[in-house]
């Protein structure tokens, strides 16, 4: 019977210690069993996860768990659940919906202003009349011709329409867009959006997780007609800013020279379906040092999304600056009052961030695509078909 009763005080020790580090445990997780043998171990895990958010333990251990975080380097997987605390009623009722393992969308943080969005998203005005000779004539206007540094005419010269799919590729930072674009997407007519982000993973280690293949599996398995890649955080930090490349045809090859010719491979692979692609650029970093292999970084990717004709590079270095231009982990919302938009450790965004990165990709998008916006007609359109 000792040893039933020591079986059972071992198990409930394991599934107490479980659940205080179910944030780190679920990271875990997804990491190694979402994509592979146990996606459905990886979905109870996700959603015990959220019951623990949302029981009286849950935001004691957050807090704890947050003041412990300096001890470790403020890294990514110890400052998970680092959150500011709601103060408002609607911030508590927000928070608790972001919660939900049945709310398939996230509340945002900051209000985002989409006036000048859903005014690029408008419908041109029919033509004037020829008979109203009251009213000024109107000239049809021209496109712009794109910019050097841009993508090719191919993707001036018409809009898609139609169904489409959007595929967010990358690392974590991809993982954090695609939290607001699954919003952002839900506001439009016929787009579907295909997240396939992966924790931990770059161009520097094909051996963990080979973005050069996976990205042909996903182009072969979705037909996407976008893809979005963010990704960079676990790559830039090998760019030595003061190595001097090699002598032409020298075997030996700096990293950012590998970068370069994997980041060519990536988007020749786009290229040659002729699929379109944006490449978020890295934000600001917090770090100095840092910040500076990231900017060297996105240089190259901008480089090399130049010399493709599907390829686009978006610039959002000052998205999450202050009024300086300095890193900062705050800023004000329409109100004046500061949101939290970068996590602890100064690389990753919170969603109201993400937000941020998510308008000013669909104001890019919106130039090239022919984006609807649902109507409350369209919206309802289902319950009004015949069966």
């Amino acid at each position: 019977m000792s040893w039933k009763k020591a079986f059972f005080v071992y198990v409930i020790a394991l599934a107490v210690a479980a659940m205080v580090n179910i944030e780190k445990v679920s990271v875990w997780v997804d990491d190694h069993l979402a994509d592979g043998p146990a996606p459905g171990l990886a979905r109870q895990v996700r959603l015990a996860r959220n019951l623990w958010r949302e029981s009286g333990l849950g935001p004691a251990s957050r807090s704890l768990d947050c003041a412990l975080a300096p001890y470790f380097d403020e890294t990514y997987k110890n400052s998970l659940a680092c959150r500011d605390e709601p103060n408002t009623e609607a911030e508590i009722l927000a928070l608790k919906n972001r919660l939900d393992p049945n709310q398939p969308v996230l509340k945002p943080d900051i209000p985002v202003d989409t006036g000048d969005l859903l005014a690029a998203l408008a419908p041109p005005k029919p033509p004037l009349a020829a008979e109203d000779a009251s009213l000024p004539s109107v000239q049809p206007q021209t496109a712009a011709a794109p910019h050097a540094d841009q993508a090719g005419p191919s993707l001036g010269q018409a809009k898609l329409t139609g169904p489409r799919k959007l595929l967010v590729v990358g690392d974590s930072l991809a993982i954090g867009l695609s939290l607001s674009l699954r919003r952002s997407m839900a506001e439009f007519e016929n787009v579907q959006l295909i997240e396939e982000g992966k924790v931990s993973s770059g161009l520097a280690n094909p051996k963990y997780y080979d973005w050069g293949k996976a990205l042909r599996v996903f182009l072969d398995k979705y037909k996407p007609d976008v893809v979005v890649i963010m990704m960079g955080a676990n790559d830039a930090k090998y760019i030595n800013i003061n190595e001097k490349p090699r002598p032409p045809g020298s075997t030996n090859k700096t990293w950012p020279e590998v970068f370069s010719m994997r980041v060519e491979d990536f988007l020749g692979a786009l290229q040659e379906r002729g699929i379109r692609n944006y490449w978020i650029g890295l934000p600001i970093m917090g770090d100095p040092s840092y910040a500076k292999q990231a900017e060297v970084m996105n240089d190259i990717v901008k480089t090399e999304c130049g010399r493709f004709a599907t390829s686009r590079f978006l610039d959002t270095w000052s998205l999450l600056t202050d009024a300086q231009g300095n890193y900062s982990t705050f800023l004000p919302n329409d109100k004046g009052v500061k949101i939290k938009v970068r996590a602890n450790d100064k690389v990753h965004f919170t969603v109201a961030g993400g937000d941020i990165l998510a308008q000013s990709f669909l104001t890019s998008l919106a130039k090239e695509m022919e984006l609807r916006p649902k109507t409350p007609d369209t919206s309802h359109a289902s319950s009004l078909r015949a069966p």
